[in-house]
């Protein structure tokens, strides 16, 4: 199984950089640009961000994981359609197909993490122990992320439009996520409506996000909301993720 899933996502990495040249900078530079132009939109023009203390850095602190979120949802949806002739070819456990395009995502996310805290080092954030809190969040989004994959990966085989349905979700999802604005780790109230505050705060995503702005960015001990809510929607989604493809597997074999 292990040795499987090592095969699997060293060919999803030199498949995705083959003939490359910017190679895995580009995982760093989409969250660059994006974050370039949402400081420039919350910061010029909407005047938001200027509430918020280098600003920037607090946006690669949510644009990093968001893109290995988005990513590994997007090539785990039809990772199943483009092995096809493997799944029909030879026999093996084709959940580690979902699961191993995310475990390629985490590796690059890994790799920027560590680019992100040298940067947030050289504007003088000093992290705690509450870094280590890194480790446990990471472990339950991945799982929450391999759960929400397989459920993607199976409705993509049985109805294309899940493909086009994913990346409208993703849009919706990113607004509706504290990626770009906090919630409460900073104790800033930029919601005003506390009633909306109370529904974003189990957004499956939020907790996470949290998460990640309180430990990296602000270098405080998250909330206990944090790790109730990720907690929940990771072994809910992995749960649902495994059963369903489980029972679904033989009839998924013959669709293809």
């Amino acid at each position: 199984m292990l040795l499987l899933m090592e095969s699997l996502v060293s060919k999803d990495l030199k498949v995705r950089y083959k003939r490359s040249i910017m190679g895995f900078a580009w995982f760093l530079l989409k969250p660059l640009f994006s974050m370039v132009v949402y400081y420039f939109v919350f910061t010029r023009i909407l005047r938001f961000g200027g509430a918020i203390p280098h600003f920037p850095l607090f946006l690669l602190t949510g644009l990093l994981p968001w893109n290995f979120f988005s990513s590994s949802l997007t090539a785990s949806t039809s990772s199943l359609l483009d092995n096809h002739r493997l799944i029909r070819s030879i026999y093996f456990p084709r959940m580690t197909l979902p699961a191993a395009v995310v475990a390629a995502n985490l590796i690059h996310l890994l790799l920027a993490l560590c680019v992100l805290e040298a940067v947030l080092l050289a504007f003088g954030r000093t992290p705690g122990l509450s870094i280590l809190l890194v480790i446990p969040a990471l472990l339950l989004f991945t799982m929450m992320t391999v759960g929400i994959g397989m459920l993607l990966a199976v409705g993509n085989v049985f109805y294309r439009d899940v493909k086009q349905f994913v990346e409208v979700l993703l849009l919706a999802w990113f607004y509706s996520s504290p990626i770009i604005y906090p919630l409460d780790s900073l104790g800033i109230d930029i919601v005003g409506s506390q009633r909306l505050l109370g529904i974003l705060k189990w957004n499956p995503v939020s907790g996470f996000m949290e998460i990640m702005h309180s430990v990296m960015y602000a270098g405080v001990a998250p909330r206990a909301w944090c790790w109730l809510s990720l907690s929940i929607w990771s072994v809910v989604f992995l749960a649902a993720g495994a059963a369903v493809f489980r029972r679904m597997e033989p009839v998924v074999v013959k669709e293809l």
